[in-house]
């Protein structure tokens, strides 16, 4: 009678496993793969030519090799080649290749529809489907909408892998993984609800550690749940630990005399935390032992070791919307954050006497210091942690240059052309100064220039306040002929960031 009761629910759990498994396993092979790319040693056509960047956690799953083992964290090409190709708005995928920034997203969602799907049929009769609250979860987890980054929308694999560095996007598959883990134990929970409480006197207990979080920041604290979960005893699980099958002599069952107890809470659960402060970076696992009083008055021992927690050095991505380089006397976007921080937990400064000011979409805005003495400027950011305490992470340094010179234009001609027709002339085109090949929206104002005319040997030296062509100016123009030679020079224009600048001069012969 207890298998009919727990059978649909422990079935069902196995599965879940089972395609959370498999998907954990996919994306750490996926982020072996882009380690292996962007340290120049992935060949496609090799079977396993990734297998240098993966290794083995504690509890014997699948992991990658530390960031810190990797010598081009900040690669971006190869790896923007490997997940998303050449063109963003077109992400390369192919249907019998999983290897990319689009398959990864279908197999997130997927697996994502597969949760939300579930449903089974209890003991009752009564069909029991996923509560709506955990449909909603799952949804806001595996949302992969389409960005918006200078006014234009980004398809999510180009704003997340498109001419991203490996070191930001490896956090990224690391939260992918948390996710699916955190999904997984939202679901299996509730699925060991589905068994009545009356029926745990028909089963054993065995040790469930829930974590707040998987992925901990250095200086933070990890924090889980511990509690007595119930099983079937008619299908005990062999218990393996540290790649040895357990056979209940653990030393984790014996080291517990000197040791403090863990609170328990008013729901039942003891309260784990382990401070990381000083610890080594990267998965690990921990021991732990649950003491119980059974029915016939006994204390039984109850063996437990934690999920895989990784342990990460806070990581500051600083990321300009344009470029690496500050401008001064122009706006430069830049976006801020911390892998495991919400963004009203994070303090941003920037020394050098330039400015910076978080925006209402969240993202921030440099104004640098117009001192022609100052080329750098640094931003630095303070975490606040969950537990209260601030983390300040090493600063990102930042060129500053002044604003590249503009170049002169008239008449739809520039320094580089050649020739001007007559009818070009009459037209009494302003001259313009304007920005080529400049990331930023920069107005440039012509203050003065000098037009030259050469006829006959001589030159007509015709200067202007302005950017417009003088009544003088327009008289001599009109009598020009082919052959004639036009000068533009001593144009000076004025900058944003306060500077005036000569720019170089236009010759133009006149072709027709």
């Amino acid at each position: 009678q207890n298998k009919e009761k727990v059978g649909p629910f422990m079935d069902k759990a196995r599965e879940v496993r089972g395609q959370s498994d498999d998907l954990v396993n996919y994306i750490t092979q996926l982020k072996g793969r882009c380690m292996a790319t962007s340290e120049g040693k992935y060949d496609d056509g090799v079977a396993n030519d990734f297998a240098d960047f993966i290794g083995k956690d504690a509890s014997g799953m699948d992991t990658t090799i530390s960031l810190s083992a990797i010598q081009k964290k900040d690669e971006y090409q190869e790896l923007t080649a490997f997940m998303v190709g050449s063109e963003p708005q077109n992400p390369k995928f192919d249907p019998n290749n999983p290897w990319s920034a689009t398959a990864l997203k279908k197999n997130l969602e997927a697996y994502r529809d597969y949760l939300k799907e579930i449903r089974l049929t209890d003991s009752q009769g009564n069909t029991r489907e996923l509560p709506e609250y955990i449909k909603v979860q799952l949804d806001e987890r595996f949302t992969f909408e389409d960005e918006m980054e200078d006014g234009k929308e980004v398809l999510w694999e180009a704003a997340n892998f498109f001419d991203v560095p490996l070191a930001a996007v490896m956090p990224l598959m690391s939260k992918m993984i948390i996710d699916v883990q955190d999904a997984q134990e939202d679901v299996l929970s509730w699925l060991l609800g589905g068994i009545e409480a009356k029926s745990y006197k028909f089963t054993n207990l065995m040790p469930l550690v829930v974590p707040e979080s998987n992925y901990i920041l250095r200086g933070d604290s990890i924090r889980a749940d511990v509690l007595l979960a119930a099983y079937d005893a008619t299908n005990a699980p062999d218990i393996y630990v540290d790649g040895k099958k357990w056979d209940g002599r653990d030393s984790s069952m014996l080291a517990y005399e000197g040791l403090e107890t863990l609170n328990i809470g008013s729901d039942g659960m003891g309260k784990l935390r382990i401070p990381t402060k000083g610890m080594q970076l990267g998965d690990m696992t921990f021991k732990g032992l649950i003491r119980y009083q059974g029915p016939d008055g006994n204390i039984e021992p109850y063996a437990f070791m934690t999920p895989s927690i990784t342990v990460a050095e806070p990581a500051l991505v600083v990321s300009p919307t344009k470029m690496n380089v500050f401008y001064r006397g122009v706006p430069n976007p830049v976006e801020v954050s911390v892998p495991g921080v919400p963004q009203d937990k994070i303090d941003v400064r920037i020394d050098g006497g330039h400015a910076i000011k978080r925006q209402s979409d969240g993202t921030y805005v440099v104004e640098p210091n117009k001192s022609s003495s100052v080329r750098e400027a640094n931003i630095t950011v303070s975490a606040e942690l969950p537990d209260g305490s601030k983390k300040t992470l090493p600063a990102r340094k930042f060129r500053v240059k002044r604003i590249p010179d503009p170049v002169a234009f008239w008449t739809g001609k520039k320094p580089s052309d050649k020739g001007i027709t007559k009818a070009e002339i009459l037209s009494f085109a302003p001259v313009a100064a304007r920005m080529e090949g400049f990331d930023f929206d920069v107005q440039v104002r012509v203050k003065s220039f000098t037009m030259r005319i050469s006829k006959d040997g001589s030159f007509s030296d015709l200067p202007s306040g302005n950017n417009r062509i003088t009544p003088d100016q327009q008289e001599a123009l009109k009598r020009v002929r082919r052959g004639n030679i036009l000068y533009l020079e001593d144009i000076l224009v004025s900058m944003p960031d306060g500077t005036e600048r000569d720019l170089p001069p236009m010759k133009l012969k006149v072709t027709g």
